[in-house]
Parts: structure tokens; C-alpha cells; sequence
């Protein structure tokens, strides 16, 4: 299927600047979290309350999974200003594909 993109420009110049700022912000955010989360399992580890692997081997049920999938949704809208739930990949690449009238 090829798409026509001819119609339609999603960045301008202006935009390229504020992509560059929210990459940077979201890999220190990012790297921040990753730091204090390996810091917080090593100490949790030698204090015998957690042991290694547990955390990458626990599968969320129930309410955890809720709560879960309701932050990551939220998370989504904030940073990428989308609603995931109505943002699908295929209505994306309906709208690319669809030509203007």
C-alpha cells in the first residue's frame, strides 16, 4: 500500500525544535527514574526484602494491571498529547492514506 503524503505536512521547522526538547526532557526523566530504580533495588536486595529477579518476573493481576494500564494511558496523553485509546495505529494510517477533498 503506498501512502500519499503529498497532501499533508506534519512537522514545520518550529515543530523539529520542540521535538528535540521532549526527547531531551524524557531521556533525563527517563535516565532519573532507571538510576533511582536500580538504586532502590539494590538496597532493598541486601536488605533480604526483595530478591533479584522478582521484580522482572512479576506478571501485574487485578487491580495492580488496572492501575497500570490507566497510569500508562495517562502518561501517553501527557507527554505525546494523544488519547491512546482513540489514537490507534490504524486510524493513523487511515488518516495518512486518506486524500483531502
Amino acid at each position: 500500500m503506498d501512502i500519499d503524503r503529498s497532501h499533508r505536512t506534519y512537522l514545520v521547522p518550529e515543530d523539529i525544535d520542540q521535538l528535540v526538547r521532549q526527547n531531551t526532557n524524557l531521556m533525563a526523566e527517563l535516565w532519573i527514574v532507571k538510576d533511582r530504580l536500580a538504586i532502590l533495588e539494590h538496597v532493598l536486595q541486601e536488605k533480604g526484602i526483595l530478591q533479584s529477579g522478582q521484580v522482572d518476573d512479576l506478571d501485574p493481576e487485578g487491580s495492580l494491571a488496572q492501575w497500570l494500564d490507566e497510569e500508562r494511558a495517562a502518561y501517553v496523553e501527557r507527554v505525546v498529547g494523544i488519547d491512546p485509546n482513540t489514537r490507534t495505529a490504524e486510524r493513523l494510517k487511515q488518516r495518512a492514506v486518506t486524500t483531502p477533498k
